[in-house]
């Protein structure tokens, strides 16, 4: 691979040198270079150094391999931060010197960039007497130290690290503690996730409608009825998005370390199930790198290709146990007990597209069978593997391992060789978010197990001054994929996308959970999803989907309604009502004619129009300057063939000026061109498309340039669609006046 990465959007490049080219470097490659020497560094000869050397840089340098954030941050020789995990759990035991004992440790991990997992279910509730006399102030009480401690400590001056709370669905503050958040109506614990810790006899409960004890050691200090509970939890979550759920006696009935612990926490993000004092060792193979002749009928997904790099995957990350340092000595202890990592993937929901499946059809469901086994089986034999080659966990006891009920589940030969040899690892494979990595280093491929979120939508990033973002628009990668399969093989884009690209809000939501169901059954960890529910979704269709996760397997269950109270980092322009299917092309479109002129160079900017409204754009240097703008400011787009179009101008009689505008125009422009006319045909609107290529400054340089002419065509006296406040009086209902800001109210305009 060359030392130039080839960023398909900026996006991606912008945040890949923000958040991960920190220790000096000038190009990508020595990231995924150093990355690669530090990892390998542990291996115990020379010859071995160099040889997994090279194969960590050729899987992460072709993006086959994604180390998790805090691995390509930090991951170097002679790391000025080593600290290399994700996040961590700690316990929180019942008196005033554990709790801020807890606190302290909270504290040292989120300094280092980790996110915590915390059950508080220990602590005593609410008016509880103490032993020194009075009572207690509760568990909420002690969470809001936790919460406002993490609010003061940030990574690098913006990088403040997650949290998640879990509370036992018997323990008395039960009530308070799903009610304790409720998005934007109080904003309370903003440093947490909260989760309820869900039990096989609480469900039955409810599935009987039978009455539930509230219970701290021993005592019932209420008794209420689980459906009253259940329903509570559940209108919490369809109305504010919290709480979560963490079923408990899945996770250990399929914990194959249940011989040395039992587990009643997470991390932050849910992928992770693990005991007190444990670790997030992530890192994702990224699908979409693994799919052969996309979009065409001999597309396949090369499956001898993908069990190579879970080999690789699986001693990448048992080596980063070697080599990172740890924030507590209880971590490392129990870290180099069990060896816990965490193998996973990315871009599930692009491989369907690139496929031509869509997300939760038959044949997708048939694929994510094939690869969630075979991850699985190839994951466990490599650790069995290194077991023989580097030695078992050392807590491994292979009579205990083998009575595991997910170990039981492995192929007969596997079971035997695990029998002989141990495991390297107690548990390793999981589905985490990978937001970030997936944005860049996976060129903003669909994220975790997820469809793609849209095919082009707002994105708010952290500009890295304290908690101040940005918003700014990116594209799908599969899609961008596909219209470069359209334009390389001359096929025409209707403005319509086929029925195989499937996103977050317009699939069932049973589709969605299936997908998660069958990888759950392959994945001994949990998965990181979000169940994102289709806009006019009723409390009556949302109730049951808790007990439906609860009654097929999973370990873990979230939901996100975007007409909740809490807002999402994914946002899709929906402040206009718009039309929801693109308006078929006719063969002529009357067009306007720009000159424009940009240090000097002159451009020919065409906006093709329906019904008196922008359509499309095409963009080039006016390179010959023959081009009489004087006498020809319109013409027509006329479709002349696939993928061709002819630029028509009147001058007494037609004249074809331009026979065929995509292959004369130059290809860097067009494809500012096409990703304007993709977001108009898609709705977007044309506000924010001006406020963007006002924003970016890194595609060309002469964006803003091309926004001065499409402000021209924003509706005289139309309402500003984006968040604008009028600096003079502060109201926020301003219009567009002569193509410029302006507010009704107080006469204010940006242009004057």
């Amino acid at each position: 691979m060359s030392e130039k990465f080839n960023w398909m959007q900026s996006i991606s490049g912008e945040i890949f040198k923000k958040k991960y080219m920190i220790n000096g470097e000038e190009t990508e490659d020595e990231v995924f270079r150093g990355v690669a020497k530090e990892i390998a560094r542990v291996e115990p000869t020379e010859q071995l150094k160099e040889k997994w050397e090279n194969k960590f840089y050729e899987a992460i340098s072709t993006t086959k391999l994604i180390p998790a954030g805090r691995i390509l941050a930090n991951a170097r020789p002679d790391a000025r931060m080593p600290f290399y995990n994700n996040c961590y759990t700690i316990s929180v035991e019942d008196s005033i010197e554990s709790i801020y004992n807890s606190l302290r440790e909270d504290a040292l991990i989120s300094r280092t960039g980790g996110g915590v997992g915390l059950n508080f279910s220990k602590l005593r509730p609410k008016d509880a007497g103490l032993s020194t006399g009075g009572v207690s102030s509760g568990v909420i009480s002690f969470m809001k130290v936790f919460n406002e401690s993490a609010k003061v400590i940030q990574t690098g001056g913006s990088r403040r690290a997650a949290h998640i709370g879990i509370l036992n669905v018997d323990h008395p503050e039960i009530e308070d503690f799903i009610l304790a958040k409720r998005g934007d109506e109080n904003k309370a614990l903003t440093q947490f996730n909260i989760s309820v810790g869900i039990t096989d006899k609480f469900m039955n409960a409810v599935k009987a409608d039978a009455d539930w004890d509230l219970i701290w050691e021993g005592t019932v200090y209420k008794t209420i009825k689980a459906k009253y509970l259940y329903k509570l939890m559940t209108m919490n979550a369809f109305t504010h998005n919290e709480p979560g759920i963490l079923n408990l006696d899945t996770v250990n009935r399929m914990n194959n370390g249940a011989y040395g612990f039992q587990i009643f926490e997470v991390n932050p993000c849910g992928e992770i199930v693990m005991p007190p004092y444990s670790l997030c060792c992530l890192s994702a193979l990224n699908l979409t790198q693994f799919v052969v002749n996309a979009f065409t009928s001999d597309a396949f997904f090369d499956i001898d290709e993908f069990k190579k790099y879970v080999e690789v995957g699986i001693r990448f990350l048992d080596n980063v146990l070697d080599a990172t340092e740890y924030p507590l000595d209880k971590i490392l202890d129990m870290s180099k007990q069990w060896r816990r990592i965490g193998l996973g993937f990315t871009g599930l929901g692009n491989v369907f597209s690139m496929l031509r499946m869509s997300y939760g059809s038959e044949e997708s469901k048939v694929l994510s069978e094939l690869i969630g086994k075979v991850l699985r089986n190839k994951s466990y034999k490599t650790s069995a593997l290194l077991a023989e080659e580097k030695g078992a966990f050392p807590a491994c006891i292979n009579e205990e391992l083998i009575k595991s009920p997910f170990i039981k589940e492995l192929p007969k030969k596997l079971q035997a060789i695990i029998k002989t040899h141990g495991l390297r690892n107690i548990a390793m494979n999981t589905v985490a978010p990978t937001g970030t990595t997936s944005l860049s280093i996976g060129q903003n491929c669909s994220s975790g197990i997820e469809p793609a979120f849209n095919l082009s939508y707002v994105r708010n990033i952290r500009t890295g001054k304290s908690d101040e973002t940005k918003s700014e628009t990116v594209y799908d990668y599969a899609w961008l994929k596909y219209l470069e399969y359209l334009e390389k093989n001359g096929f025409e884009f209707t403005g319509d996308a086929p029925e195989f690209f499937k996103t977050t809000f317009n699939i069932d939501v049973y589709d969605a959970m299936d997908i998660q169901i069958i990888f759950q059954k392959y994945i001994d960890h949990s998965i990181s999803k979000t169940l994102n529910l289709p806009y006019g979704t009723t409390y009556e269709e949302y109730k049951n989907l808790f007990e439906h996760a609860y009654d097929n397997g999973l370990k873990g269950f979230t939901t996100f309604n975007p007409e909740g109270s809490m807002k999402g980092i994914l946002e899709i322009d929906k402040k206009i009502e718009v039309e929801r299917t693109t308006p078929k092309r006719p063969k002529d479109l009357p067009c306007d004619v720009h000159e424009l002129t940009y240090k000097g160079d002159k451009y020919i900017l065409l906006v093709g129009k329906y019904n008196n409204t922008p359509y499309e754009i095409f963009v080039t240097k006016n390179v010959d300057k023959e081009f009489d703008f004087d006498k020809n400011k319109s013409g027509i787009i006329r479709k002349s063939g696939r993928g061709k179009y002819s630029l028509i101008v009147e001058n007494g009689k037609d004249k074809t000026y331009i026979e065929d505008i995509v292959s004369s125009f130059d290809s860097v422009y067009g494809t500012l061109g096409r990703f304007i006319s993709m977001s108009i045909r898609h709705n977007v609107s044309l506000q924010f498309i001006v406020e963007q290529l006002n924003k970016d400054k890194n595609f060309m340089g002469f964006e803003r340039t091309v926004s001065r002419v499409l402000k021209k065509y924003i509706k005289e006296g139309e309402e500003v669609k984006t968040s604008h406040d009028c600096p003079e009086c502060g109201n926020d209902n301003l219009i567009y006046q002569e193509g410029c800001l302006a507010c009704p109210d107080c006469g204010w305009s940006k242009c004057s």
